[in-house]
């Protein structure tokens, strides 16, 4: 049985509009059919344990668990103060007995196969994370510099540097899907940290952090407007 962690405790600061009430991991998609359907239903495996990592808005998301047939699939990771997306996923961990599990965001709908990730992710030796990325463009993600070894030598995020771009080099896109070591979060203390902006550049330093590349994009729904474009 694989693992899953599904990041869905922000505050949705960007989607007011909505998820000032309603959290982004249950809002429509289609008809009837929320993204928390979508992941469970049609994306990851049939024999996933889903661990939902909340923070803001909680009682909703276990009124709208309660009501459906896979909740015997979910676990839920609460934390009673914002812990940032690291510390999330450091607070997961504390419920997985497997040797790793997938980290995705829960406002972003994948092209890629997940089962693909899984394959091509695989953690060895000092990696403690492998992040799937696309070479894909998509303008306004942030940018990734991978070797030919997919080691990643940049994480940026928002903006890239030029001297990097050898012939050797690739640029990525981050799609939001992490494969973690249990071992190594569970040594982490649960604070709050961002994943993107501090753990991820501290690990890329440490050269602990590989990319798995992908032809697939992704469809980020989390701001308004992007939810307007792709669902109305």
């Amino acid at each position: 049985m694989k693992n899953f962690v599904i990041l869905c405790g922000g505050y949705g600061t960007r989607f007011q509009k909505i998820s000032k009430t309603i959290p982004k991991i249950i809002i429509d998609i289609k008809p009837s059919f929320t993204m928390l359907d979508w992941l469970i239903e049609e994306y990851l495996p049939n024999d996933s344990q889903i661990i939902l990592a909340t923070g803001y808005l909680h009682k909703k998301i276990l009124e709208f668990i309660e009501k459906k047939w896979y909740k015997s699939k979910i676990i839920i990771s609460h934390e009673e103060n914002k812990l940032g997306t690291a510390g999330s996923i450091i607070n997961a961990s504390r419920l997985i007995n497997t040797n790793d599990f997938v980290v995705l965001n829960g406002d972003t709908i994948q092209e890629i196969d997940i089962e693909d990730f899984i394959i091509k992710s695989e953690l060895s030796g000092d990696v403690v994370i492998n992040i799937g990325c696309t070479i894909k463009d998509m303008n306004d993600s942030g940018k990734i510099i991978v070797d030919s070894k997919n080691n990643i030598l940049s994480f940026t995020e928002k903006e890239y540097f030029e001297d990097y771009l050898k012939t050797d080099y690739k640029l990525a896109s981050n799609l939001g899907l992490y494969r973690c070591k249990t071992s190594f979060f569970k040594e982490l203390e649960i604070l709050p940290l961002s994943l993107e902006n501090q753990l991820i550049p501290e690990l890329v330093s440490r050269k602990k952090v590989k990319a798995s590349l992908f032809l697939s994009g992704y469809h980020d729904f989390g701001t308004y407007a992007r939810y307007n474009d792709l669902f109305n």
